[in-house]
């Protein structure tokens, strides 16, 4: 058995060596199988030709003198235009010129006239601000003497007999609060609210004892719960407000009513 796969496997080696015998390798531009390496190209060497320079076609002369006459034309023309152009704008400069000194001519006449017409009505002016100046002069002086009033004590008492009227705030008519708004705006320029009680609760005042009061301070009446009444110090150790029962007078502050209902002073100066 060993014998027959030896002789078997012999057998299949000498016919696959036939096999491959048999078969052609490509053959490869270069190649020699039999050195088994590339042959050099063997590159044909071209004949240098030598060219006559000096032959020139008729045809080709002839192309380039056309050109030349073209170009020649055209350059000419080009010329032309250019003088024509250079011609046409001076000849427009010139004009303009005109143009320009005719329209400077007629502004410099326009502003001769427009100067001499604002001299008089500056003229004009003048004399009515003049005449306006000494119309108005008299009322100047009459509000000068309308001017804020520096006393508060005579500016409180235009005020004196105003009746009382709840909600009331004018030189006839008044409450308490209403009667201290209108004199606080007017001599102080210090708005206030029309209310005793918001007034006494407004941020913009402190509290003032009873032996530091000055003219101008605001004092405050009421019982345990509420503010319900207020008025305006003035020297002397009196105050001034609107009472229901009398309205605008002036009272001392030992009054033994007002006295018993007095809650504080604020100031707001």
């Amino acid at each position: 058995m060993a014998l027959r796969s030896r002789v078997i496997t012999g057998i299949v080696i000498v016919c696959c060596l036939g096999m491959l015998s048999s078969c052609a390798f490509p053959v490869r531009p270069g190649y020699d199988r039999r050195s088994g390496s590339y042959k050099r190209y063997r590159v044909p060497k071209q004949e240098t030709v030598d060219v006559d320079t000096t032959t020139v076609n008729p045809q080709e002369e002839l192309v380039q003198e056309e050109r030349l006459a073209a170009t020649s034309k055209s350059n000419g023309e080009v010329q032309a235009n250019a003088q024509d152009s250079a011609s046409k704008s001076v000849q427009t400069g010139s004009d303009s010129a005109k143009v320009a000194t005719g329209v400077t001519a007629q502004a410099t006449e326009k502003n001769v006239a427009d100067t001499s017409a604002k001299t008089v009505e500056k003229q004009a002016e003048k004399k009515t601000d003049k005449a306006v100046a000494k119309k108005t002069a008299p009322t100047q002086k009459q509000t000068k003497r309308t001017a804020k009033p520096t006393n508060l004590e005579k500016y409180a008492k235009e005020w004196l007999g105003a009746k009382y009227v709840y909600g009331a705030a004018s030189k006839r008519k008044t409450d308490c609060s209403g009667y201290v708004m209108q004199v606080y705006k007017g001599f102080y320029g210090i708005s206030l609210d029309h209310n005793a009680q918001r007034i006494f609760d407004d941020g913009r005042g402190y509290s003032i004892k009873r032996k530091k009061l000055q003219e101008g301070d605001l004092v405050f009446f009421g019982n345990f719960w509420k503010i319900s009444h207020v008025g305006i110090y003035l020297k002397g150790d009196r105050f001034i407000h609107a009472s229901t029962s009398n309205g605008v007078v002036i009272t001392p502050m030992d009054d033994n009513y007002w006295a018993s209902k007095y809650k504080g002073a604020r100031r707001f100066k």
